[in-house]
């Protein structure tokens, strides 16, 4: 058994702390998916905030090092109104995201009925099937861009459920640890 080895097995609590830890953030999540959900989009416009501030003052401090430095300082500048934006309006993103998957399903929707209108000319059987799914697509398109908090509340669950999955591993991988410390 080599040393990094021995180091694992020293610490073997450490996925134990962070699967419980995954577990718990999941569960805060599904409570309150749309708060949830706001939360998320500040910790990201916080990080995104301190990604462009530290890019602004590094360029600022090697511009004369940093060949075409200006393209830098705007990216850090643009960094930096996004995370403000982000940390001030987290509602914003899900506004955005939805307003793009929004229009992205009813593209979608209005292609599956006209090759449905297509499959009905053709005589195909199957086309009452294409289009029953294209209208229902087309409603859901529709209530995403008219109440984005539900993709919001979907999103959160997902990240919710993803969390717990992780947390879930490594509790598995702390007791798979653990047996191996012991034999």
């Amino acid at each position: 058994m080599d040393v990094d080895e021995k180091r694992k097995l020293t610490y073997w609590w450490v996925p134990l702390l962070f699967g419980v830890i995954f577990i718990l953030i999941g569960l805060w999540i599904l409570r309150e998916p749309a708060e949830s959900f706001d939360r998320i989009t500040k910790i990201i416009g916080v990080i995104i905030l301190v990604s462009g501030t530290t890019q602004i003052l590094f360029t600022a401090s090697n511009r004369q090092r940093i060949p075409g430095w200006g393209f830098q300082l705007t990216g850090g500048i643009i960094d930096l109104i996004i995370g403000i934006i982000l940390v001030l309006y987290p509602s914003i993103l899900l506004k955005i995201i939805t307003i793009f998957v929004g229009i992205w399903l009813i593209v979608n929707s209005i292609t599956i009925i006209m090759r449905a209108a297509e499959a009905r000319q053709a005589k195909h059987t199957y086309w009452k099937w294409e289009l029953t799914l294209g209208a229902i697509l087309f409603l859901l398109a529709i209530l995403f861009l008219w109440h984005p908090m539900i993709l919001g509340s979907t999103i959160a669950i997902w990240t919710a459920m993803a969390f717990i999955i992780l947390g879930v591993f490594k509790i598995a991988l702390t007791i798979r640890l653990k047996r191996q410390k012991v034999s």
